[in-house]
């Protein structure tokens, strides 16, 4: 019995384990993808490479952190008050994340030229609608 429970421990810390490191792999992996399309969509030179990509993962990184967690689009509000609520956290979701791009665009600027720092926000906006239609396809197959 105790032999079957340790064993039952291991094998719920080694599935607990492979979930977080395949989040964290799923993360690198959709980084790493973004990353790769900058500089194709960019046309960025190996030297913009090596500069642009620090700066973007300490962006990126205060990017995720300021949005936070996001309600269900499924669940609705069942009250006016509710309703307002959600709408002023989507509003300064929204506040915070056009602070950081600001913040951002004189760092970009160091490493990008003008016609690659207009483009770069857009290009943003296109992986984000990309990856927004694969979720979207997963969870509703049929449309």
């Amino acid at each position: 019995m105790k032999r079957s429970l340790t064993t039952l421990l291991i094998l719920f810390l080694s599935l607990a384990s492979f979930a977080q490191e395949t989040g964290e792999n799923v993360s690198q992996r959709y980084f790493d993808a973004k990353i790769r399309e900058f500089v194709y969509r960019l046309e960025l030179s190996d030297r913009q490479k090596e500069q642009f990509i620090p700066i973007y993962k300490k962006y990126n990184e205060e990017m995720r952190e300021s949005v936070g967690e996001r309600p269900r689009r499924d669940v609705r509000p069942a009250t006016a008050e509710e309703a307002a609520a959600l709408e002023k956290a989507r509003i300064e979701r929204q506040q915070t994340a056009q602070s950081i791009r600001l913040k951002y665009v004189d760092t970009f600027a160091t490493v990008l030229t003008p016609d690659q720092l207009g483009r770069l926000y857009q290009v943003e906006s296109d992986i984000q609608k990309k990856l927004m239609g694969r979720k979207n396809k997963r969870h509703n197959p049929k449309r």
